[in-house]
């Protein structure tokens, strides 16, 4: 096979698993699945992960900021704006509480210092997804409180 042909497959290949990336990132059954795609996406815009309550309050915050950095000044899956090497390799995730429609799911780990980040997490459309964020170590804060600037 040609060095194109194998390009042009390759492209397409990724193409494909990028189309049905999002279909895939939200379990329907297990609340942690959406968390660990969220931590595998490695990218807190991914709106896909976020209900809509926590996307209106990322939007208002972009229309508040005017073009300029919002509120939320770090990443807050990792609690920061900076990553330790091999940080991902110490992260678990696990489901802590789950009834049909809310779930509460732990991800701990070691970004620098012991990190443990609570997400809770509502069923819409028959989705997990992410409806708020809090950390329970070191300096404590909620994403929606910060998102609304109000006191972390």
């Amino acid at each position: 096979m040609s060095a194109f042909r194998q390009r042009l497959m390759l492209g397409i290949a990724l193409l494909l698993a990028c189309a049905a990336s999002p279909a895939l990132a939200q379990s329907a059954t297990d609340p942690a699945e959406t968390v660990r795609e969220l931590y595998a996406a490695d990218d807190i815009t991914v709106w896909r992960f976020h209900a809509r309550s926590l996307r209106a309050l990322f939007e208002k915050d972009r229309k508040d900021a005017q073009g300029e950095m919002g509120r939320l000044d770090f990443a807050y899956h990792v609690n920061g704006q900076d990553t330790e090497d091999d940080w991902a390799k110490t992260l678990t995730v696990t489901t802590l509480a789950n009834d049909e429609t809310r779930a509460e799911v732990q991800a701990r780990f070691r970004n620098f210092s012991a990190q443990d980040i609570r997400y809770d997490l509502v069923k819409e459309n028959g989705r997990w997804l992410v409806e708020d964020v809090r950390a329970l170590t070191k300096a404590r804060w909620r994403l929606s409180t910060i998102l609304k600037g109000e006191a972390r």
